[in-house]
Protein backbone atom coordinates (compact mmCIF):
# COMPACT_ATOMS: atom_id res chain seq x y z
CA UNK A 1 0.00 0.00 0.00
CA UNK A 2 2.40 2.25 0.97
CA UNK A 3 4.73 1.45 -2.71
CA UNK A 4 1.29 2.42 -4.51
CA UNK A 5 0.95 5.45 -2.36
CA UNK A 6 4.51 6.96 -3.32
CA UNK A 7 4.19 5.79 -6.75
CA UNK A 8 1.08 8.59 -6.92
CA UNK A 9 2.43 11.10 -5.22
CA UNK A 10 5.26 11.75 -8.30
CA UNK A 11 4.13 9.88 -11.47
CA UNK A 12 1.87 7.05 -12.08
CA UNK A 13 3.15 3.87 -13.50
CA UNK A 14 6.88 4.00 -13.36
CA UNK A 15 8.55 0.47 -13.52
CA UNK A 16 11.31 -0.11 -10.89
CA UNK A 17 14.08 -0.68 -13.22
CA UNK A 18 17.91 0.15 -12.91
CA UNK A 19 17.81 4.05 -13.41
CA UNK A 20 19.53 5.95 -15.97
CA UNK A 21 21.63 9.00 -15.10
CA UNK A 22 20.04 12.12 -16.28
CA UNK A 23 21.58 13.76 -19.55
CA UNK A 24 25.63 14.61 -18.44
CA UNK A 25 25.73 17.60 -16.30
CA UNK A 26 27.13 20.62 -17.08
CA UNK A 27 30.36 20.05 -15.14
CA UNK A 28 30.81 17.14 -17.41
CA UNK A 29 31.31 18.86 -20.78
CA UNK A 30 34.71 19.80 -20.92
CA UNK A 31 34.43 21.76 -24.41
CA UNK A 32 34.26 25.34 -24.33
CA UNK A 33 31.99 25.55 -27.50
CA UNK A 34 29.96 22.43 -26.40
CA UNK A 35 29.56 24.10 -22.77
CA UNK A 36 28.39 27.80 -24.13
CA UNK A 37 25.69 26.03 -26.67
CA UNK A 38 24.47 24.05 -23.78
CA UNK A 39 24.02 27.41 -21.78
CA UNK A 40 22.68 29.31 -24.39
CA UNK A 41 20.12 26.94 -25.53
CA UNK A 42 19.02 27.25 -21.52
CA UNK A 43 19.22 31.25 -20.88
CA UNK A 44 17.75 32.20 -24.44
CA UNK A 45 14.31 29.78 -23.46
CA UNK A 46 11.62 31.84 -25.40
CA UNK A 47 9.27 30.20 -22.63
CA UNK A 48 11.14 31.82 -19.59
CA UNK A 49 9.96 36.01 -20.04
CA UNK A 50 12.14 38.34 -17.98
CA UNK A 51 11.81 42.21 -18.13
CA UNK A 52 15.62 43.19 -18.70
CA UNK A 53 17.42 41.53 -21.24
CA UNK A 54 20.31 41.84 -19.76
CA UNK A 55 18.98 38.87 -17.53
CA UNK A 56 19.68 36.57 -19.59
CA UNK A 57 23.58 36.97 -19.92
CA UNK A 58 23.97 37.49 -16.50
CA UNK A 59 22.11 34.20 -15.96
CA UNK A 60 24.22 32.54 -18.82
CA UNK A 61 27.26 34.48 -16.56
CA UNK A 62 26.52 32.91 -13.33
CA UNK A 63 25.92 28.93 -14.54
CA UNK A 64 29.42 29.29 -16.54
CA UNK A 65 30.99 29.96 -13.02
CA UNK A 66 28.64 27.79 -11.12
CA UNK A 67 30.36 25.11 -13.90
CA UNK A 68 33.89 25.93 -13.03
CA UNK A 69 33.16 26.36 -9.23
CA UNK A 70 31.66 22.44 -9.70
CA UNK A 71 34.45 21.52 -11.51
CA UNK A 72 36.72 22.23 -9.42
CA UNK A 73 34.76 20.60 -6.36
CA UNK A 74 33.72 23.92 -4.57
CA UNK A 75 30.49 22.30 -4.25
CA UNK A 76 28.87 25.27 -1.73
CA UNK A 77 29.90 28.26 -4.07
CA UNK A 78 28.78 26.05 -7.61
CA UNK A 79 25.22 25.67 -5.34
CA UNK A 80 25.04 29.38 -4.56
CA UNK A 81 25.74 30.20 -8.34
CA UNK A 82 22.87 28.10 -9.46
CA UNK A 83 20.77 28.94 -7.38
CA UNK A 84 21.31 32.94 -8.14
CA UNK A 85 20.87 32.13 -11.84
CA UNK A 86 17.77 30.32 -10.85
CA UNK A 87 16.62 32.78 -9.11
CA UNK A 88 17.10 35.81 -11.68
CA UNK A 89 16.01 33.10 -14.43
CA UNK A 90 13.63 30.14 -13.36
CA UNK A 91 14.18 28.12 -16.65
CA UNK A 92 13.43 24.63 -15.05
CA UNK A 93 16.44 23.30 -16.88
CA UNK A 94 18.59 24.53 -14.46
CA UNK A 95 17.28 22.80 -11.61
CA UNK A 96 18.38 20.09 -12.86
CA UNK A 97 21.56 21.06 -12.55
CA UNK A 98 21.00 22.39 -8.97
CA UNK A 99 19.93 18.68 -8.59
CA UNK A 100 22.91 17.18 -9.63
CA UNK A 101 24.91 19.33 -7.74
CA UNK A 102 22.87 18.89 -4.40
CA UNK A 103 22.86 14.95 -4.83
CA UNK A 104 27.27 15.36 -5.31
CA UNK A 105 26.71 17.28 -1.54
CA UNK A 106 24.89 14.23 0.21
CA UNK A 107 21.73 16.59 0.25
CA UNK A 108 19.47 13.95 -0.98
CA UNK A 109 16.48 14.81 0.08
CA UNK A 110 17.11 18.71 -1.64
CA UNK A 111 17.91 17.17 -4.80
CA UNK A 112 14.32 15.15 -4.62
CA UNK A 113 12.02 18.49 -3.71
CA UNK A 114 14.39 20.08 -6.83
CA UNK A 115 13.56 17.18 -9.40
CA UNK A 116 10.16 16.99 -7.98
CA UNK A 117 10.00 20.63 -8.87
CA UNK A 118 11.19 20.15 -12.22
CA UNK A 119 8.40 17.92 -13.02
CA UNK A 120 5.98 20.62 -11.52
CA UNK A 121 6.95 23.28 -14.05
CA UNK A 122 5.18 24.16 -16.80
CA UNK A 123 8.14 24.94 -18.61
CA UNK A 124 9.72 21.44 -18.69
CA UNK A 125 9.60 19.96 -21.96
CA UNK A 126 9.17 16.22 -22.22
CA UNK A 127 12.68 15.12 -23.53
CA UNK A 128 13.89 14.78 -19.83
CA UNK A 129 10.58 13.97 -17.85
CA UNK A 130 11.07 10.22 -18.04
CA UNK A 131 14.33 9.67 -16.95
CA UNK A 132 13.90 12.33 -13.60
CA UNK A 133 10.85 10.54 -13.10
CA UNK A 134 12.45 7.38 -12.76
CA UNK A 135 15.03 9.02 -10.73
CA UNK A 136 13.16 11.23 -8.12
CA UNK A 137 11.30 7.50 -7.69
CA UNK A 138 15.14 5.70 -6.18
CA UNK A 139 15.73 8.93 -4.53
CA UNK A 140 12.36 8.73 -2.58
CA UNK A 141 13.01 5.05 -1.60
CA UNK A 142 15.92 6.86 0.85
CA UNK A 143 13.83 9.37 2.19
CA UNK A 144 10.93 10.35 4.32
CA UNK A 145 8.07 12.25 2.25
CA UNK A 146 6.31 14.24 4.84
CA UNK A 147 2.62 15.40 4.07
CA UNK A 148 1.67 18.03 6.58
CA UNK A 149 -1.76 19.01 7.39
CA UNK A 150 -2.31 22.22 8.92
CA UNK A 151 -5.39 23.49 10.78
CA UNK A 152 -6.71 26.27 10.77
CA UNK A 153 -6.07 26.67 7.40
CA UNK A 154 -3.58 29.28 6.30
CA UNK A 155 -1.31 28.78 9.60
CA UNK A 156 2.39 29.04 8.70
CA UNK A 157 5.23 25.97 9.35
CA UNK A 158 8.92 25.51 9.78
CA UNK A 159 10.44 22.61 9.43
CA UNK A 160 13.92 22.02 10.97
CA UNK A 161 14.31 26.12 11.74
CA UNK A 162 13.66 27.19 8.08
CA UNK A 163 11.04 30.02 7.33
CA UNK A 164 7.68 30.53 8.34
CA UNK A 165 5.44 29.23 5.03
CA UNK A 166 1.78 30.10 5.12
CA UNK A 167 -0.31 26.74 3.98
CA UNK A 168 -3.65 26.74 2.77
CA UNK A 169 -4.37 22.90 3.54
CA UNK A 170 -1.36 20.65 2.61
CA UNK A 171 2.46 20.99 2.80
CA UNK A 172 4.31 18.15 0.65
CA UNK A 173 8.31 17.66 0.97
CA UNK A 174 10.81 15.30 1.24
CA UNK A 175 12.92 15.39 4.45
CA UNK A 176 16.13 13.05 5.65
CA UNK A 177 15.23 9.68 7.53
CA UNK A 178 15.56 10.45 11.17
CA UNK A 179 14.13 13.13 13.49
CA UNK A 180 12.68 16.58 12.55
CA UNK A 181 11.29 19.75 14.52
CA UNK A 182 7.88 21.23 13.20
CA UNK A 183 6.52 24.43 14.34
CA UNK A 184 3.25 25.99 13.31
CA UNK A 185 1.96 29.34 14.17
CA UNK A 186 -1.54 31.11 13.79
CA UNK A 187 -2.33 34.59 14.81
CA UNK A 188 -0.21 34.44 17.60
CA UNK A 189 -0.81 30.85 18.27
CA UNK A 190 2.38 28.51 18.20
CA UNK A 191 2.50 24.66 18.67
CA UNK A 192 5.33 22.53 17.58
CA UNK A 193 6.08 18.48 17.46
CA UNK A 194 9.35 16.07 16.61
CA UNK A 195 8.49 13.81 13.80
CA UNK A 196 10.60 10.55 13.08
CA UNK A 197 10.70 9.33 9.61
CA UNK A 198 12.08 6.25 7.95
CA UNK A 199 13.36 5.54 4.54
CA UNK A 200 10.62 5.36 2.39
CA UNK A 201 8.06 6.35 4.61
CA UNK A 202 5.34 8.57 3.30
CA UNK A 203 4.18 10.05 7.11
CA UNK A 204 1.12 12.36 7.86
CA UNK A 205 1.55 15.26 9.74
CA UNK A 206 -1.41 16.75 11.61
CA UNK A 207 -0.04 20.53 12.76
CA UNK A 208 -3.13 21.83 14.41
CA UNK A 209 -2.93 25.45 16.32
CA UNK A 210 -6.06 26.40 18.64
CA UNK A 211 -6.80 29.69 17.39
CA UNK A 212 -7.46 32.54 20.11
CA UNK A 213 -10.02 33.03 21.84
CA UNK A 214 -9.94 36.46 20.76
CA UNK A 215 -8.66 37.43 17.25
CA UNK A 216 -6.30 40.36 16.96
CA UNK A 217 -7.77 43.34 15.08
CA UNK A 218 -6.81 43.90 11.16
CA UNK A 219 -4.05 45.77 10.51
CA UNK A 220 -4.80 49.78 9.68
CA UNK A 221 -1.63 50.01 7.77
CA UNK A 222 -2.34 47.26 5.56
CA UNK A 223 -5.15 48.44 2.82
CA UNK A 224 -6.07 45.19 1.20
CA UNK A 225 -5.79 41.35 2.64
CA UNK A 226 -3.32 39.55 2.45
CA UNK A 227 -4.11 37.09 -0.59
CA UNK A 228 -4.97 33.48 0.65
CA UNK A 229 -1.58 30.74 0.58
CA UNK A 230 -2.09 28.08 -2.02
CA UNK A 231 -3.98 24.65 -0.90
CA UNK A 232 -0.75 22.53 -1.58
CA UNK A 233 2.53 24.00 -1.05
CA UNK A 234 5.69 21.60 -2.29
CA UNK A 235 8.37 22.79 -0.26
CA UNK A 236 11.72 22.95 -2.03
CA UNK A 237 14.81 24.10 0.14
CA UNK A 238 12.60 25.66 3.27
CA UNK A 239 14.65 24.11 5.87
CA UNK A 240 17.17 25.87 7.90
CA UNK A 241 20.50 25.59 5.54
CA UNK A 242 19.03 28.17 3.42
CA UNK A 243 17.92 31.64 3.10
CA UNK A 244 14.80 32.94 1.51
CA UNK A 245 11.08 32.94 2.59
CA UNK A 246 10.62 29.05 1.47
CA UNK A 247 8.63 30.36 -1.73
CA UNK A 248 8.93 32.13 -5.46
CA UNK A 249 11.89 31.21 -6.70
CA UNK A 250 14.84 33.01 -4.66
CA UNK A 251 17.28 30.73 -2.47
CA UNK A 252 20.74 30.70 -1.20
CA UNK A 253 23.07 28.26 0.47
CA UNK A 254 24.12 28.84 3.40
CA UNK A 255 27.48 28.45 5.40
CA UNK A 256 27.98 25.57 7.69
CA UNK A 257 29.95 27.57 10.58
CA UNK A 258 28.50 30.71 10.32
CA UNK A 259 24.94 30.53 8.70
CA UNK A 260 25.68 33.36 6.34
CA UNK A 261 24.33 33.68 2.82
CA UNK A 262 27.07 32.49 0.45
CA UNK A 263 27.39 35.18 -1.74
CA UNK A 264 27.26 34.09 -6.01
CA UNK A 265 30.15 34.99 -7.84
CA UNK A 266 29.58 37.10 -10.66
CA UNK A 267 32.67 36.88 -13.25
CA UNK A 268 33.42 39.34 -15.59
CA UNK A 269 31.75 38.84 -18.81
CA UNK A 270 30.55 41.00 -21.77
CA UNK A 271 27.30 40.45 -24.02
CA UNK A 272 27.74 39.65 -27.45
CA UNK A 273 24.72 40.54 -30.29
CA UNK A 274 23.39 37.50 -30.08
CA UNK A 275 22.68 38.13 -25.98
CA UNK A 276 25.33 35.48 -24.83
CA UNK A 277 27.83 36.45 -22.19
CA UNK A 278 31.77 35.40 -22.95
CA UNK A 279 33.82 35.22 -19.77
CA UNK A 280 37.14 35.88 -20.24
CA UNK A 281 39.06 34.07 -17.81
CA UNK A 282 43.27 34.89 -17.01
CA UNK A 283 45.11 31.77 -17.82
CA UNK A 284 46.10 30.35 -14.59
CA UNK A 285 50.11 31.77 -13.56
CA UNK A 286 52.49 28.40 -13.55
CA UNK A 287 55.88 28.83 -12.83
CA UNK A 288 57.81 26.69 -14.19
CA UNK A 289 61.07 25.16 -13.60
CA UNK A 290 64.56 26.17 -15.11
CA UNK A 291 67.94 27.26 -15.43
CA UNK A 292 69.56 29.82 -12.95
CA UNK A 293 72.11 31.56 -13.45
CA UNK A 294 73.21 34.74 -11.02
CA UNK A 295 76.21 37.15 -10.04
CA UNK A 296 77.18 37.53 -6.27
CA UNK A 297 78.72 40.51 -5.63
CA UNK A 298 81.02 41.63 -2.28
CA UNK A 299 78.92 44.43 -0.47
CA UNK A 300 82.94 45.34 0.36
CA UNK A 301 84.07 45.61 -3.05
CA UNK A 302 86.37 42.75 -2.53
CA UNK A 303 85.31 40.61 -5.27
CA UNK A 304 82.38 38.88 -6.82
CA UNK A 305 81.28 35.01 -7.98
CA UNK A 306 79.01 33.58 -10.70
CA UNK A 307 76.88 30.58 -9.94
CA UNK A 308 75.01 28.41 -12.46
CA UNK A 309 72.34 25.67 -11.15
CA UNK A 310 68.93 24.95 -11.61
CA UNK A 311 65.44 26.29 -10.60
CA UNK A 312 63.21 23.62 -9.35
CA UNK A 313 59.37 25.58 -9.11
CA UNK A 314 56.76 24.46 -7.19
CA UNK A 315 54.07 27.20 -7.20
CA UNK A 316 55.07 29.46 -5.03
CA UNK A 317 58.31 27.97 -3.58
CA UNK A 318 61.37 27.32 -5.35
CA UNK A 319 64.44 25.41 -4.97
CA UNK A 320 67.62 26.11 -6.41
CA UNK A 321 70.65 24.28 -6.35
CA UNK A 322 73.85 26.09 -7.76
CA UNK A 323 77.67 25.77 -8.43
CA UNK A 324 80.03 29.36 -7.88
CA UNK A 325 82.83 30.04 -8.76
CA UNK A 326 85.18 33.22 -8.27
CA UNK A 327 89.22 32.98 -7.28
CA UNK A 328 86.87 29.99 -4.91
CA UNK A 329 84.94 27.21 -5.43
CA UNK A 330 81.38 26.90 -3.62
CA UNK A 331 78.05 25.47 -3.84
CA UNK A 332 74.88 26.66 -2.95
CA UNK A 333 71.65 25.15 -1.77
CA UNK A 334 68.05 27.35 -0.89
CA UNK A 335 64.49 28.15 -1.43
CA UNK A 336 62.57 31.11 -1.56
CA UNK A 337 58.56 32.05 -1.36
CA UNK A 338 57.23 34.09 -3.78
CA UNK A 339 54.21 36.62 -2.34
CA UNK A 340 52.95 37.44 -5.93
CA UNK A 341 52.71 35.33 -9.08
CA UNK A 342 51.92 38.07 -11.65
CA UNK A 343 54.81 40.85 -13.13
CA UNK A 344 56.28 41.59 -10.04
CA UNK A 345 57.30 38.65 -7.76
CA UNK A 346 58.99 39.82 -4.62
CA UNK A 347 60.18 37.06 -2.46
CA UNK A 348 62.46 36.09 0.75
CA UNK A 349 64.51 33.54 0.38
CA UNK A 350 66.67 31.17 2.89
CA UNK A 351 70.06 28.71 2.08
CA UNK A 352 73.15 27.48 2.35
CA UNK A 353 76.27 28.59 1.08
CA UNK A 354 79.89 26.78 1.07
CA UNK A 355 82.68 27.72 -0.12
CA UNK A 356 85.90 25.47 -0.54
CA UNK A 357 89.38 27.41 0.01
CA UNK A 358 93.21 27.22 0.99
CA UNK A 359 94.05 28.46 3.82
CA UNK A 360 98.08 29.27 4.86
CA UNK A 361 99.16 27.64 7.93
CA UNK A 362 102.21 29.61 9.73
CA UNK A 363 104.63 27.07 8.24
CA UNK A 364 104.07 28.39 5.01
CA UNK A 365 102.14 25.39 4.21
CA UNK A 366 99.08 25.18 3.35
CA UNK A 367 95.33 23.18 4.23
CA UNK A 368 92.12 23.29 2.09
CA UNK A 369 89.35 24.59 4.26
CA UNK A 370 85.32 24.26 4.12
CA UNK A 371 83.58 27.15 5.27
CA UNK A 372 79.62 26.46 5.47
CA UNK A 373 77.07 29.61 5.85
CA UNK A 374 73.47 30.34 6.09
CA UNK A 375 72.21 33.26 4.12
CA UNK A 376 69.00 34.90 4.39
CA UNK A 377 68.05 37.62 1.79
CA UNK A 378 64.38 39.56 0.28
CA UNK A 379 64.19 40.59 -3.20
CA UNK A 380 62.24 40.46 -6.47
CA UNK A 381 61.95 38.86 -9.28
CA UNK A 382 60.74 40.55 -12.78
CA UNK A 383 58.96 38.36 -14.72
CA UNK A 384 60.14 39.51 -18.47
CA UNK A 385 57.87 36.82 -20.39
CA UNK A 386 56.94 33.04 -19.46
CA UNK A 387 60.23 31.38 -20.23
CA UNK A 388 62.72 34.29 -19.17
CA UNK A 389 63.01 36.36 -15.56
CA UNK A 390 65.09 38.31 -13.72
CA UNK A 391 65.73 39.21 -10.27
CA UNK A 392 67.99 40.83 -7.47
CA UNK A 393 67.78 40.59 -3.80
CA UNK A 394 70.11 41.91 -0.77
CA UNK A 395 71.17 39.15 1.92
CA UNK A 396 73.15 38.33 4.54
CA UNK A 397 75.28 35.48 4.84
CA UNK A 398 77.12 33.93 8.20
CA UNK A 399 79.79 31.44 7.86
CA UNK A 400 81.81 28.80 10.60
CA UNK A 401 84.90 26.72 10.28
CA UNK A 402 86.44 30.22 8.96
CA UNK A 403 88.53 31.23 12.60
CA UNK A 404 92.01 32.26 12.28
CA UNK A 405 91.38 32.09 8.31
CA UNK A 406 90.83 35.55 5.84
CA UNK A 407 88.10 34.11 5.20
CA UNK A 408 85.32 36.52 6.23
CA UNK A 409 82.56 35.00 8.49
CA UNK A 410 79.83 37.56 7.99
CA UNK A 411 78.52 39.42 4.83
CA UNK A 412 76.28 41.08 3.13
CA UNK A 413 75.70 39.65 -0.45
CA UNK A 414 74.07 41.21 -3.22
CA UNK A 415 73.07 39.14 -6.44
CA UNK A 416 71.80 39.55 -9.53
CA UNK A 417 70.25 36.74 -11.71
CA UNK A 418 68.18 35.53 -14.63
CA UNK A 419 66.30 32.58 -14.58
CA UNK A 420 65.59 30.88 -18.33
CA UNK A 421 62.37 28.76 -17.86
CA UNK A 422 60.75 25.76 -19.57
Amino acid sequence: MSRLILALVIAPQLALAQVPEPAPPLAQIRDEKQLASALSAITNDPAIKVDDPGTRPLAQALMIEGVKQLQAKAYDQALANFLEAYGKFPSPRILLNVASTLRDMGRLADAANTYQRYLLDPNTGSERVGEVKELLLKLDEQLTILTIRVSPKGSEVSIDAGPFIAIGSTLLTRVRPGLHMVRTRYLGQNAEQTVNGFEGEIKDVQAKVDPPAQPPPPDPVKTKPAPPPPERVDGWMITGEYAGTGTGNSRAVLTKNAGRPIAAHIPVFETTDEGNAVVKYEEPVEISSGLLGVVRIDAEGRGFAGGLGLAIARDRFEGDVMILRSNQTGAYLGGRYRFLRGFFRPYLAVGIPAFVFDHTLMDGSSETKLAVGLRAAGGLELKINGHLSVQGDLGYERFWFVEGTRFVDQVWVPTLGVIGRL
